[in-house]
């Protein structure tokens, strides 16, 4: 029978205890549910998606164990609610009870407006992106935050054609940013 040399005995024991460590750590974080509904109806929803998702998970995972919650989806649809932005806080909490989230995120993307903007040099596209944004403390029974975003983006061209893609990902950023100032404003000095 070969012995493991005593580096790797040393090696995965620090492993080990890192991987307790770890643990330990994450289940004393806050638990963060996100919910998430995309109706803007894109070609590109997935790259919104992306955007969002990639940004409040970047946001959050430093403070907070994060979890993606399609479940409360679900269950406001049972109980009648199909628009994310008119449920409330109560109906919201329902849905999650007995999971253990210390807080729920509510985020919505409504349609893009979009405009065309001409000139005699330019061609240039305008694109309004709203999203209704909620930050719910589920053992203080409040909100930190029931608002919307609504953030525009203008861009132009003097050849060819602008996409609306792009200048829609640049929106996305400004509401990221909006996002990000509601966490670190509301969330982590509630925490």
């Amino acid at each position: 029978m070969k012995r493991l040399p005593m580096t790797r005995i040393l090696l995965l024991t620090f492993l080990l205890v890192l991987t307790a460590v770890s643990a330990a750590m994450a289940a004393e974080m806050p638990r963060v549910a996100i919910v998430y509904v995309n109706n803007a109806k894109t070609t590109y929803d997935d790259v919104l998606d992306d955007c969002i998702l990639k940004n409040l998970n970047e946001s959050l995972s430093k403070n907070f164990a994060v979890s993606r919650s399609d479940a409360v989806l679900k269950k406001l649809a049972d109980s009648g609610m199909t628009d994310l932005a008119m449920a409330e806080r109560r109906d919201i909490m329902d849905a999650v009870a007995g999971e253990g989230f210390d807080y729920i995120i509510c985020l919505s993307l409504e349609p893009f407006q979009r405009k065309e903007k001409f000139s005699f040099f330019t061609q240039g596209i305008e694109i309004i992106a709203t999203a209704p944004f909620k930050v719910i403390d589920v053992k203080g029974d409040r909100y930190l935050y029931n608002g919307k975003f609504v953030e525009q983006h203008y861009d132009s061209t003097w050849i060819g054609t602008v996409g609306n893609k792009s200048v829609a990902l640049e929106t996305m950023q400004k509401i990221n940013k909006d996002i990000n100032k509601v966490i670190k404003e509301k969330m982590l000095t509630a925490k």
